[in-house]
């Protein structure tokens, strides 16, 4: 993007309040554009037939789940069967550093799934609006992520609005935890409850623990099962776990989904929650999908999804909210390189502890390469760690791998408290035993963190640098990254040839 000398004066010379301004702006222009693109479609598929409201299917009620008597949800005119869903840690049993005030209350959120695509126009009544004495106004209702554009219309305890096609919504009220909303596509396949390799859970509770997986094997969720356990398999191929259930570890389960040494899996519709520890751990396997799959955390080290040691590894169209790392890629055995890892399309909230996405800390392998982060939303990363705080999303190089041939492109990120982005090589010792490591030819493109905040990239040494860094068309708080990279850039001596254009 150019820029003549009169714009870049008034760009340098902006105020931080000039620059404030600027984000509001922004975000205002972003608005009106996907309102203006939304009215296009209507009108153009209208005159076709193309765009109708949608048939909504509201799933059944979580036998023994809460039901919310905070959001009334209906979609298309449908009632929504809406779970007020909050964790059960145990706070004196919680590590020394596992402790914020928002990681020691009790974590909750309230949670609507159902089937619908097309036009989807939601009416949502706030029971006992006002809310901690504050009558609800457009100001105090924002509907997430910003970059759908979604206005939400306020008129008493109701909120109204419109989404096309279906996906995750997260509905932020000021004073009450957040409405979750899953919207799902129409299922492609239902397998019959005899059929052969299939283990079937229907509507229900189900106290199934940890099931173990063997070839050629189907899980199936129905909508309204609500599954205790977790998944195991171990040198195996061809599995699929699928559904528009629930599989609640119970803070019960630790590492729920642990998948070893296997190929071609596949995770798809189905929300995990609640683990002990990490969620989903991928251990050197191979061809590996989640799709529009949901991963909910609370306790510590309660990482979504962790590709380790593993190839061609698939993450799109999901939504991971968790209290570690929601994609974590790791490289801790040195006997398994890891490469193709794709993350696309997908909502992540780094609720405590946690970074959107990251590669480390532990990289023990020859190499980690061929790694795109594409089209995603990461709406909150927060909380200390062993690199002094977590960041939107990073690399952190935590051993003797060479990690190389990055691309973060399409990225919002709305809020990272202590650091925007991060490449760092530590001394191999944070997490393991050294010596360290080296990143080189990482590009990041049209990113967009919303709010001000540094970058920082650090070598090791002269030996251990960090290499060929390219920052193409990004803005922090609505300002060009090539405008304003001496407030936003913290480098050290190690770092060699970045680039912004």
């Amino acid at each position: 993007m150019k820029y003549n000398s009169l714009e870049t004066d008034l760009l340098l010379n902006m105020t931080k309040q000039q620059k404030n301004d600027k984000t509001l702006s922004l975000v205002s222009k972003i608005n009106k554009m996907n309102k203006i693109l939304f009215l296009v479609v209507l009108i153009a598929t209208s005159c076709t037939g193309g765009l109708r409201t949608s048939d909504v299917t509201p799933y059944p009620m979580l036998e023994g789940a809460k039901e919310s008597t905070t959001f009334a949800v209906e979609v298309n005119g449908q009632k929504i069967w809406t779970e007020h869903y909050t964790s059960n840690l145990k706070v004196d049993e919680m590590p020394n550093w596992f402790s914020d005030p928002y990681v020691l209350e009790p974590q909750e959120m309230h949670i609507a799934s159902f089937e619908g695509d097309g036009l989807l126009e939601f009416n949502i009544t706030v029971e006992g609006a006002p809310v901690n004495g504050t009558l609800l106004n457009p100001q105090n209702v924002v509907v997430k992520p910003l970059s759908k554009g979604v206005e939400a219309q306020v008129e008493g305890d109701k909120i109204s609005f419109n989404q096309v096609g279906s996906g995750q919504l997260v509905v932020e009220v000021e004073g009450l935890p957040p409405l979750f909303i899953f919207a799902n596509g129409k299922e492609e396949w239902t397998p019959a409850k005899d059929e052969a390799d299939v283990i079937y859970f229907g509507p229900g509770v189900h106290e199934a623990g940890y099931i173990e997986m063997k070839d050629n094997q189907t899980v199936y969720l129905a909508a309204g099962a609500l599954v205790y356990g977790g998944i195991r398999a171990k040198d195996v191929s061809n599995i699929k776990v699928l559904g528009r259930g629930v599989l609640d570890g119970d803070y019960r389960y630790s590492q729920m989904v642990l998948i070893e040494e296997c190929n071609d899996i596949l995770f798809k519709d189905v929300t995990i929650r609640n683990s002990m520890h990490w969620t989903n751990t991928l251990v050197n396997c191979r061809d590996v999908e989640y799709s529009n799959v949901k991963v909910i955390g609370f306790g510590p080290s309660s990482d979504g999804i962790n590709p380790m040691n593993s190839q061609r590894v698939r993450i799109t169209d999901s939504f991971i909210r968790c209290t570690d790392d929601c994609v974590a890629i790791k490289a801790m055995d040195p006997n398994h390189p890891v490469e193709q890892i794709l993350v696309e399309n997908s909502i992540m909230i780094g609720y405590a502890y946690a970074d959107g996405v990251t590669i480390g800390f532990e990289t023990n392998a020859e190499y980690v390469r061929d790694v795109t982060v594409r089209n995603c939303d990461i709406l909150l990363a927060r909380g200390g760690s062993r690199v002094d705080g977590h960041s939107g999303f990073s690399i952190i190089c935590d051993g003797p791998a060479r990690i190389s041939n990055i691309l973060f492109e399409d990225i919002r990120v709305e809020k990272s408290e202590l650091k925007l982005f991060e490449l760092h090589i530590t001394d191999g010792t944070e997490y393991g035993y050294g010596p360290p490591g080296h990143i080189n030819d990482i590009t990041l493109r049209n990113i967009d963190w919303l709010h001000e905040g540094p970058i920082v990239i650090y070598g090791y040494d002269d030996n251990h640098l960090v290499q060929n860094v390219q920052f193409e068309n990004c803005r922090v708080a609505g300002i060009p990254l090539d405008i304003i990279q001496d407030d936003v850039m913290q480098l050290n001596d190690y770092v060699e040839n970045i680039s912004i254009e």
